[in-house]
């Protein structure tokens, strides 16, 4: 656990390149891709960190899962909270790590700092809540472990499913509870939904969920927002984003009956 696998410094920017690392534990074997640090665009001063930062984006993109780590004697930064979105975008599985607990832990109520800390980074972070949040020091050690659990957890997560009778029945009580807002004169109406089956050869898909209704264009980010928490309420995927496709009542015979089939 405590070899030496990548040049390290105190100097943000050391890291040009991702480099993966291969990792061992229990059996399992894993992939970490080390990824350079992305600053704003201003702050780039040489070609070589502006392809540094194109290659992380990509690595992002390549990521089944985003470890996004958090400096805690600096806090949330502007450049954690660019990785954090380009997570986010990408729809990716997630979590947070807040390294240096070693630099700042008070010698008592440690678990009441940690409860802080934490709720402070995803006050930061707010449109990256999917994702857990842990304490660690990569120096000492202290809470490493848990990194792995938590993999597990999500990996978990990305195996469950809710049953097309629940999700409707769910959905409609949320239709039902809060109406979505008129655009226009008109209202979205909602006729069937199912869990889409996704990939076999991703693991860490995140759960979709295809709603059959009138006009997708009557969906807006508020309501769409509102209808994630609800599934995230009967089932909380930790660590997934919950992605939301609406297809219009023309093809929603058709396309229900594909989803019933898988």
């Amino acid at each position: 656990m405590r070899s030496e696998r990548a040049i390290v410094s105190e100097l943000a920017g050391t890291t040009r390149d991702a480099i993966d690392i291969l990792y061992q534990r229990d059996g399992r074997n894993f992939v970490f891709i080390d990824t350079a640090g992305i600053r704003r665009r201003g702050k780039q001063s040489t070609s070589a960190e502006v392809f540094s930062v194109m290659r992380a984006e990509r690595s992002i993109r390549r990521a089944g899962l985003c470890v996004l780590i958090v400096d805690l004697t600096a806090g949330v930064t502007a450049q954690d909270k660019r990785i954090a979105g380009l997570i986010q975008t990408a729809r990716k599985a997630a979590m947070v790590i807040l390294n240096k607990w070693d630099l700042v832990k008070p010698k008592r109520n440690q678990k009441e700092a940690i409860a802080n800390l934490a709720a402070t980074a995803r006050e930061r972070i707010f449109f990256l809540d999917y994702a857990p949040v842990l304490i660690t020091s990569s120096l000492t050690g202290e809470y490493v472990s848990k990194l792995f659990a938590l993999i597990q957890k999500i990996q978990r997560a990305a195996g469950q499913r809710v049953g097309t009778g629940v999700l409707n029945r769910l959905l409609r009580h949320a239709f039902e509870a809060n109406p979505p807002p008129t655009v226009r004169a008109r209202r979205l109406k909602l006729f069937y939904a199912a869990q889409s089956k996704g990939k076999e050869d991703q693991q860490l898909q995140p759960p979709e969920f295809v709603l059959f209704v009138n006009d997708p264009r009557l969906l807006s980010q508020t309501y769409k927002r509102y209808l994630e928490s609800r599934i995230r309420n009967a089932q909380p995927f930790p660590g997934l984003p919950i992605i939301l496709t609406l297809r219009p009542r023309a093809t929603s015979a058709t396309a229900a009956s594909r989803l019933r089939k898988k």
